[in-house]
């Protein structure tokens, strides 16, 4: 019985360490395919490409509309209008302007182009600036003013816009004269001027008219209703100096224009004999 019980002893620790080394080496094949799995993964991996669920990990959403959102404000800067685009607007009859040279108050002040197309300057006498923009004339007056003054440091600002005008009329709330503070205006900033149509207007028929000398005036349709509620551009024509755009009145209002004249003296008359069999 001595015997068995130390041969157990001696087995025991034996089958113990056996044990515990076939644990040890399990955990260590574990790890490594586990490394190896992430290994591959991650070589495997294609941020361009979907999940094996089929959707896209959020970091690459992320990065993808990053992208997008730089590329977009890449496309905007590109569609502004640069600093020189800014001073494109010709000066014109009754246009005003305002030149100011520093440190020399005597030759600043205001300025209107009188019908001859010219400006009565200080020194100078006048300049024909008519047909100019803003950085054309700051170069004749630098030019004209260094025969009297070192390096003179000239500005140039427009500050009345008389010269060009489009015409608005018909159905809106303010017809009449719309005065353009560039060489062009769109259909709808004109109408936004001219207090948009009312509500006895024909916005589906509207006309832009172009004069012409030597021809018939050139007329092109403007669906103003697809233009102001439906957003359609293709109808944002642009007017010229000179243009008139005309927005017709419906078929009901051109019928009460007709009936107000005759039913208003119907109406007084009838007032009147109301207050003569009355008495009052």
């Amino acid at each position: 019985m001595e015997k068995l019980r130390g041969i157990k002893m001696v087995i025991l620790p034996l089958r113990i360490e056996r044990v515990a080394g076939l644990v040890l080496l399990a955990g260590v094949i574990l790890v490594l395919a586990s490394f190896n799995a992430n290994a591959q993964n991650f070589a495997d991996f294609n941020p361009d490409a979907e999940s094996v669920d089929g959707t896209i990990p959020d970091d690459v959403i992320e990065e993808l509309l990053a992208q997008e959102d730089r590329q977009a404000a890449l496309d905007i800067k590109e569609d502004l209008p640069s600093s020189a685009d800014e001073s494109t607007y010709t000066l014109g009859v009754n246009d005003v302007i305002q030149i100011s040279v520093m440190r020399h108050p005597e030759v600043s002040g205001e300025f209107r182009i009188n019908s001859e197309g010219k400006i009565q300057y200080e020194f100078v006498g006048d300049l024909v600036i008519q047909g100019m923009v803003k950085y054309q004339v700051k170069e004749l007056l630098v030019e004209k003013l260094s025969k009297y003054i070192i390096s003179p440091e000239v500005t140039v600002k427009i500050i009345g816009y008389n010269s060009k005008v489009v015409y608005v009329v018909g159905e809106v709330g303010r017809p009449g004269k719309i005065f353009m503070q560039g060489n062009t205006i769109t259909v709808r900033e004109a109408l936004i001027q001219a207090a948009l149509p009312l509500l006895s207007a024909k916005t589906t028929k509207g006309r832009l008219i172009t004069p012409s000398e030597k021809s018939k005036p050139i007329q092109r349709p403007v669906n103003v209703h697809k233009l102001l509620f439906e957003g359609d551009l293709r109808e944002n024509l642009v007017m010229n100096p000179g243009d008139t755009l005309y927005i017709p009145p419906t078929m009901m209002a051109k019928a009460m224009r007709v009936i107000q004249p005759i039913q208003q003296p119907l109406g007084a008359a009838r007032g009147t004999a109301t207050s003569v069999m009355t008495g009052f």
